[in-house]
């Protein structure tokens, strides 16, 4: 009994983010075409790595060697300006010590652009992953290998997103819709309670200053609905409004990005639940003196759902990462970050979070790519349980057909 208290260059960092690893890598892997047009391009990555302390604890961390293998699949059909994508990627981890903490995801996703007239544009995306929790995270966070099995759920998503107007013109309005989906398998005495679904609907309004920027306003709503009533008898239910006003510009001399920032307001279906009504902010900035060099800024502010305890949590993020070619085969890349959480109803639990990470990356000129990497994070918080720091070093080897 279980107790518990662009397509193509996208495909990289799928598999980056399977394999825990920075991603910064400038392989640009090979492709065959099929009879019908089809861009097959096939990669694998396998890497070793080192965990100091596996289990996020305060004391008595414990290591692992972890041995991972990702394949990815990825198939693009372009017909013009628009394609139609699908991907698939697993990624599997085998440790050490434990076969407990051994797992196989599973990764899908399917995208399409369409562009009908210059006036009409529709994107859709759809993703399907079946995932894990690694043990003290997630929903056994501070609890480290007390728990003697990972915790396994899965979720679904459905985005489109349709846009009016020409892109010469000086307006263009957006309309968007999506669904998400997340449902845990396993441990439900406790997990049930963390099962739910989101909605959202949005309108962007666009204007187009004629060089290259867009200024906007964002109104977007989205609605969280959880299957079972919280283990107090208090419900989860949400309504979540942002009203954000930005700026979006293509590369000029130096910078590309978008900047949002605006108002958000969180109602709670349960009145012993706090809302939230406050300053929101989005920003993914690029900054680009060189050619092969570049600086990359973001940042954001929310009200998000807590996993484990409160009624939200107050976030606020800040990260920045530099990457550097220093020739065709070689580059860098050193990252820092740092998360703010502030949790909000009846607990006085507050979490901040440090990260620095330095990576280097070779392509050779036989079978793709090698990376090495150094990831340290640093944890601290309110709650004494859940303090702790751990250095991540590994090394990868993507595998990959040669580019045209």
């Amino acid at each position: 009994m279980q107790t518990l208290t662009n397509p193509v260059k996208g495909l990289l960092l799928v598999a980056g983010i399977v394999v825990t690893t920075p991603s910064f890598a400038a392989l640009e892997p090979g492709s065959f075409m099929t009879k019908d047009g089809a861009a097959i391009t096939p990669t694998l990555t396998t890497g070793l790595s080192s965990n100091d302390n596996f289990f996020s604890t305060p004391t008595d961390e414990e290591s692992r060697l972890i041995w991972t293998i990702a394949p990815n699949i990825d198939a693009l059909i372009e017909d013009g300006v628009n394609y139609y994508n699908v991907n698939a990627a697993t990624s599997t981890s085998m440790h050490n010590k434990d076969t407990a903490d051994n797992f196989t995801q599973v990764n899908l996703s399917a995208a399409t652009h369409n562009e009908f007239t210059s006036r009409h544009r529709l994107d859709f995306n759809a993703t399907a992953d079946w995932l894990f929790e690694p043990r003290g995270s997630g929903l056994t966070e501070g609890l480290g290998d007390a728990v003697n099995e990972l915790v396994e759920y899965q979720q679904q998503s459905v985005d489109g997103r349709y846009e009016f107007g020409a892109l010469s013109s000086k307006a263009q309005v957006a309309v968007t819709a999506g669904f998400f989906n997340k449902k845990y398998q396993n441990f439900r005495s406790i997990s049930q309670f963390r099962d739910y679904d989101r909605t959202s609907l949005g309108l962007i309004g666009y204007y187009n200053t004629q060089a290259s920027t867009r200024t906007f306003l964002e109104l977007k709503q989205e609605d969280y609905r959880y299957d079972v009533v919280d283990a107090g008898g208090i419900s989860r239910d949400s309504d979540d409004v942002k009203l954000l006003i930005g700026m979006e510009w293509e590369a000029t001399a130096v910078t590309s990005g978008s900047v949002k920032l605006g108002y958000q307001k969180k109602d709670f279906e349960a009145a012993q639940r706090e809302n939230f009504t406050g300053l929101s902010w989005e920003a993914a900035v690029t900054w680009q003196p060189l050619s092969y060099s570049f600086v990359d800024f973001s940042t954001s502010r929310a009200a998000k759902d807590p996993l484990v305890e409160g009624d939200y949590i107050r976030e606020s993020v800040y990260r920045a990462t530099w990457t550097h070619d220093w020739n065709e085969q070689l580059s860098t890349s050193a990252g820092v970050s740092y998360t703010d959480e502030q949790y909000v109803g009846e607990i006085g639990r507050q979490d901040k979070t440090s990260n620095a990470n330095f990576a280097v990356s070779y392509v050779t000129s036989s079978f793709g790519m090698v990376s090495t990497y150094v990831d340290f994070m640093d944890k601290d918080s309110t709650q004494d349980a859940l303090k702790f720091d751990r250095l991540v070093v590994g090394i990868n080897f993507t595998f990959a057909l040669k580019a045209n």
